[in-house]
């Protein structure tokens, strides 16, 4: 930690000083998030997990732009409520950005805050969104007001001798077939490689885990007093393989997602029903598998009932009561979110508009 700060302030004090050097062609941009994240499960499900998370993100960015194009950087301080700095963690920010209307990309470690629409909770869960909040790797994307698509790569390990080469490519994009039609998809494959030095334990094969989810979606919140009012449904096929152990084993399932807000209350259900999903998850969990561990059963129904107490421009803070439904057992969970964002523009935002995504909802 000693060594990388320094490094990370130096790089900030140049970029600050080539985007003062010359104010007419470029701009001076700046951000500063931060996000304090509470979540209890009391899962009563044998195979879902329990415990408490309880830790705030502050994350500063500085940087330069000039025209389309921006270089920034920064660092995400992760630090758990117990007053202990050994337990924090810090993560850096690093990455070229080209945005225009139409078409804009990323390249380096960027925030997940630039997706078009964030990752469903098969591919990425709650505590990996808080305590992962960049992509490292690549995105590209393609807006309209017939829909989007966006592309990325996030590169979650690199070869060495303790660690496993682990990466996701996802595709994802919807299309607006009419003001309350929609039809889109997700497709997703997240590959666990070898160390550097191979080991003959079982553990050890390369392995693949396919996703594909294609849906037809329908939103009918200009049609009712509710602010919003959306309904898709799909079907999730997963394909895990290790290689040279097992052949392809397919599961698949119906889903469907529901979310319902009206003022400054909400509620979302996801339903899945089908055959369990993450079939190596007991021997390499999180290591292969980002989302969450609830696709593991053979059908669950997660309502959440969520309030927000402040929603704007610049925080959204919300708390939520979470529902599971497995076929054992009735699990719940409790969460309290704030996220604060702020950035050189703050003052010209339209307040009455909710300028920062949401975390989870």
């Amino acid at each position: 930690m000693q060594k990388i700060l320094p490094r990370i302030l130096t790089l900030l004090q140049c970029l600050i000083l080539s985007g003062t050097a010359s104010i007419s062609a470029q701009n001076f941009i700046w951000s500063a998030e931060f996000v304090s994240f509470f979540d209890n499960w009391e899962y009563k499900y044998k195979d879902m997990p329990l415990g408490t998370l309880f830790a705030t993100r502050l994350t500063p960015t500085l940087g330069v732009a000039f025209e389309h194009h921006s270089i920034s950087a920064g660092i995400s301080w992760i630090q758990p409520i117990d007053s202990r700095l050994e337990t924090a963690k810090f993560k850096p920010t690093i990455y070229y950005r080209y945005d225009t209307k139409p078409f804009a990309m990323s390249m380096g470690i960027f925030p997940r805050t630039q997706l078009i629409e964030p990752l469903d909770d098969f591919m990425c869960s709650d505590s990996t969104i808080f305590y992962s909040p960049n992509i490292q790797g690549a995105l590209f994307q393609h807006r309209s007001d017939k829909g989007y698509v966006e592309a990325l790569i996030d590169w979650r390990g690199i070869v060495s001798e303790t660690t496993r080469e682990a990466f996701m490519v996802v595709a994802q994009g919807r299309a607006y077939l009419n003001p309350w039609l929609n039809a889109g998809g997700a497709v997703a494959l997240n590959h666990l490689a070898l160390k550097q030095k191979t080991s003959p334990d079982f553990y050890d094969n390369v392995t693949d885990n396919f996703m594909i989810r294609p849906y037809v979606g329908v939103d009918f919140s200009h049609r009712t007093v509710l602010d919003s009012l959306t309904l898709r449904c799909g079907y999730l096929v997963t394909l895990d393989r290790e290689r040279s152990v097992t052949d392809w084993i397919v599961s698949h399932a119906f889903v469907a997602d529901l979310t319902v807000e009206w003022r400054f209350l909400g509620l979302r259900n996801k339903f899945y029903y089908g055959t369990p999903a993450m079939n190596f998850y007991d021997r390499m969990g999180s290591e292969l598998y980002q989302g969450e561990s609830y696709y593991r059963v053979p059908w669950h129904d997660r309502l959440d009932i969520y309030a927000y107490i402040f929603r704007n421009s610049f925080v959204n803070c919300f708390a939520s009561v979470n529902f599971y439904f497995t076929p054992e057992k009735l699990g719940w969970q409790q969460q309290f979110v704030v996220r604060a964002y702020i950035d050189q523009a703050f003052k010209k935002r339209n307040k009455s508009h909710t300028a920062i995504s949401n975390i989870f909802h």
